[in-house]
């Protein structure tokens, strides 16, 4: 019998067809099979003659599996033994051939190969970029670039800048104890951060968080003192026009934010599910540059499009207008260089969270200890 006819019994769960397969599968690695079935499940005994990581079984009999038209069972219990000691053991879905396929790609063997040894730099650890990080960051890079190369496409993921932006204005807002709901502004275009008068409760509720974040953390210091220089910064701030100032400048500033958690994101593979998501973060990050860095350009060489900023909107001065003017007291030209600066360092500030993330994750760790 051909093994095409072998997969197609197989198929109808046939257990000595399906164990002459599999055991053709794993011939490679002297791997003997024994087959049995329960009502739903195919069970695997194999016998090893040496350690072998699940890993490789895994991708050989995949390699075999997709191959067959259909499967007459949900799941497959692998348990492997060496002599008569249990090595692993682990269960295929049979449900989800596109888990099978990247299986038999090795993608999982890749993503488990051991990362190149840290180097210590000035005594702490940092994490080196792969072959695979760099491939992310080129194809993100990529597709941010045509993304912006058309005008349509990026009219339409515009609004995601926008809503980033204004959410940037009414969590500073909160934060300040003003409540505050970003919108879309379906008049002028854009958008817009409605807020009312301070809340004194508001403010009154963030003391006491703090309070109770110093008491759950009593018995450590560092805690204890960072939580006292946070609560002295944040009376300066919240008590002075400074907070204004941030209200207005973090529109913009969370935009930068954003691109920071989506590189970094891209970088890492941090709450990646599936490694498609690595590349599309890492478009979504370098638009949000390459849109502010262009925003930014305009706003500084184009004076056709600076006059149209000037004018601002239903009556109301941009961002960039009211910083220069109320705060800063300089030109506008200095303020959207000093931007411009902070646009062209958000990609290296992903960079430096990913390359020092070890160093982060214990400083987090030392900070967030109940003792300590």
């Amino acid at each position: 019998m051909t093994r095409s006819a072998l997969r197609r019994v197989a198929a109808r769960g046939n257990l000595e067809a399906i164990q002459a397969l599999l055991a053709a599968a794993l011939a490679p690695q002297g791997i003997g099979v024994t087959v049995g079935q329960q009502p739903e499940s195919l069970l695997l005994r194999l016998q090893c003659p040496t350690a072998v990581p699940a890993a490789i079984v895994l991708t050989l009999l995949a390699r075999e599996l997709i191959h067959w038209p259909s499967y007459a069972h949900s799941s497959l219990l692998i348990t492997a033994s060496q002599d008569s000691n249990d090595l692993w053991e682990a269960v295929l879905d049979l449900t989800r051939p596109h888990e099978l396929l990247r299986l038999a790609k090795g993608e999982h063997l890749r993503q488990q190969l051991p990362t190149p040894p840290r180097r210590e730099e000035f005594g702490i650890p940092v994490q080196p970029l792969s072959t695979q990080d760099g491939q992310v960051i080129a194809a993100g890079l990529g597709l941010s670039l045509l993304l912006l190369a058309s005008e349509q496409v990026t009219f339409l993921l515009s609004p995601l800048v926008t809503l980033v932006h204004e959410l940037g204005h009414a969590v500073m807002a909160w934060f300040f104890g003003y409540p505050a709901v970003p919108a879309f502004d379906f008049r002028y275009g854009g958008g817009v951060t409605l807020h009312g008068d301070r809340a004194g409760g508001l403010v009154l509720l963030i003391y006491a968080g703090l309070l109770a974040l110093a008491y759950f953390y009593r018995q450590n210091r560092l805690t204890l003192i960072c939580l006292g220089v946070l609560t002295l910064l944040y009376s300066l701030v919240a008590f002075s026009p400074i907070h204004e100032m941030l209200f207005v400048a973090m529109g913009h500033g969370f935009e930068l934010i954003f691109a920071v958690i989506f590189l970094y994101r891209a970088l890492s593979g941090w709450g990646c599910r599936y490694p498609v998501e690595r590349p599309l973060y890492s478009m979504l990050g370098f638009f949000i540059v390459f849109f502010n860095m262009r925003f930014a350009w305009q706003l500084q060489f184009n004076p056709v499009f600076r006059e149209m900023y000037l004018m601002g909107k239903g009556g109301i001065d941009h961002d960039f207008v009211r910083l220069a003017r109320d705060f800063f007291h300089t030109d506008l030209a200095t303020v959207v260089g000093l931007y411009g600066f902070f646009v062209v360092l958000t990609p290296a500030i992903a960079f430096l969270l990913y390359r020092y993330r070890q160093l982060m994750l214990y400083l987090l760790i030392r900070l967030f200890f109940s003792k300590g």
